[in-house]
């Protein structure tokens, strides 16, 4: 592709004298630059990509964009973007240089503080199960012909999402699932992208480190409707507070005038039970996965299912046997005769329910395990502090991955908000605090370990150490002499 075509669509001026040098590649990193490459810069967090510009020159690019005029590099070859925004800018060329995948594709886009990640997995799972080669992005890894891509985020920057979904294109998927963070509507990492089926599960307190408030938070999220296709749908879940009002939207949820209602929902230690309305027409469903909020993730991938052609009773078959996500209300079984589940929930909002999930799949007494991340939203952490003793009857508070903050620090805020009349049990270290819930753990009792769900690490400092919550589990059960698979 030459440089001209590439940003013909943008305010980017090209001299004639290399409008027509050829482009093989764009790249926001110089380390990824080689011959023929335009490196865009980016402004961002911990980083500038202004700083390395002679490096992305040196290493061969054709073209190096900038969002702001620079000294001391006397190329010709150093353009300038007049809008100043080379976010926007490098998804817009992104889009233009792979082709506008999403075009070729049934493309779904999921956003939401909770249940992103189990709706995706649903409803990927109820697609292949009818014969949709289906690809994923999300926060346990991306899927794309098949093999699984480790991610780093929730959604990936704009010039990955074009470049898997191309990917997923050239591999033989059929649609591509994506969960949409906020972090990703903001920051311009699919802008360009647009959706056959945009999907919003729910709203509660979460990344007030980056949005000014939750109404900001609220309408960042709602900008996913924008990139609907124009026969696009839009589904919208009233089944938690805040939800919101979109023209024209489809809704699944428990009120009688919900398009995809559900009703006489059931959870027991081994699954849920629910009833799935449509058209005038009920169907029983059924979901493996412990906690009933898994019947709400189970309906918002029915529903987006069905408005992509799936047959509704083909859609609720395929669920009912979907074997979970892992780190959402995981199990840990080593023969014990109470529950073990590790679950990713690290917000008030997700806390609050899968304690709550806990607390009636309880006989006998919840244990709850927990502790907030470092260098992130800090007005949450009393909250969650309220919400563990208002739920459990034991509650060991913990670290987390504390990053550069003390670990003791997060702790304190956190017990600010336990209410007198609970004594938690405090053990910095998550190992041994796994260790004390289980060493408690009686016939009937529920063990939950929230925060870090899926994610085999612990983020220390700067540090990030190999730590996986299941694992753990899994050896505290065998110092009590259960047969498990470590």
């Amino acid at each position: 592709m030459k440089l001209k075509t590439l940003l013909e669509g943008t305010s980017v001026s090209v001299p004639d004298s290399f409008a027509p040098a050829l482009v093989t590649g764009i790249a926001n990193d110089s380390r990824n630059v080689q011959p023929g490459t335009v490196f865009i810069a980016v402004k961002g967090y911990s980083s500038d990509g202004h700083l390395f510009i002679q490096q992305a020159l040196d290493a061969g690019a054709v073209a190096v964009i900038t969002e702001k005029a620079v000294t001391g590099i006397g190329s010709s070859r150093v353009l300038l973007n007049p809008s100043g925004d080379n976010r926007a800018l490098l998804s817009l060329v992104s889009s233009v240089y792979f082709g506008k995948p999403w075009e070729e594709l049934r493309t779904i886009g999921i956003t939401g503080t909770n249940g992103k990640t189990s709706t995706a997995h649903m409803l990927r799972w109820i697609l292949e199960k009818n014969g949709v080669q289906t690809g994923i992005m999300g926060t346990v890894g991306h899927i794309v012909g098949g093999h699984l891509i480790p991610a780093s985020v929730t959604t990936p920057d704009s010039l990955e999402v074009a470049g898997y979904m191309r990917d997923m294109v050239n591999s033989g998927d059929m649609a591509c699932v994506m969960e949409v963070s906020s972090h990703a509507l903001a920051l311009s990492r699919v802008s360009d992208v647009r959706f056959d089926v945009t999907l919003f599960t729910n709203i509660s307190q979460d990344h007030l480190d980056f949005h000014l408030n939750m109404n900001d938070y609220l309408e960042t999220k709602k900008r996913l409707f924008l990139l609907a296709k124009q026969d696009g749908s839009k589904i919208v879940g009233t089944y938690a507070p805040d939800w919101p009002i979109v023209t024209g939207a489809i809704t699944f949820g428990e009120r009688i005038d919900d398009t995809f209602r559900i009703s006489e929902l059931k959870g027991t230690l081994t699954g849920s039970t629910f009833l799935f309305h449509t058209s005038g027409s009920s169907f029983s469903a059924t979901v493996k996965a412990p906690g009933m909020f898994n019947i709400y993730n189970a309906a918002g991938a029915v529903a987006a299912a069905v408005q992509l052609g799936i047959p509704v009773q083909s859609a609720i078959a395929a669920v009912s046997s979907f074997p979970g996500v892992p780190g959402r209300m995981e199990r840990v079984d080593c023969g014990q005769n109470f529950l073990v589940a590790v679950d990713y929930a690290h917000t008030p909002d997700a806390l609050e329910r899968v304690l709550k999930q806990g607390a009636l799949l309880a006989e006998n007494r919840l244990i709850a395990v927990f502790g907030c991340g470092g260098d992130r939203d800090s007005r949450k952490r009393p909250i969650m502090g309220r919400i563990a003793a208002e739920n459990a009857d034991t509650v060991i508070v913990t670290s987390d991955n504390p990053r550069t903050e003390k670990p003791e620090c997060i702790i304190n805020e956190i017990l600010s908000g336990i209410p007198e009349g609970c004594v938690p049990i405090v053990l910095q270290d998550r190992a041994t605090a796994i260790r004390k819930a289980i060493s408690l753990a009686q016939n009937g009792d529920v063990v939950v370990i929230a925060g870090k769900g899926h994610e085999d690490y612990q983020i220390l400092g700067l540090e990030r150490i190999h730590f996986d919550d299941r694992e753990q589990a899994r050896e505290a059960l065998a110092t009590r002499g259960y047969r498990c698979v470590l």
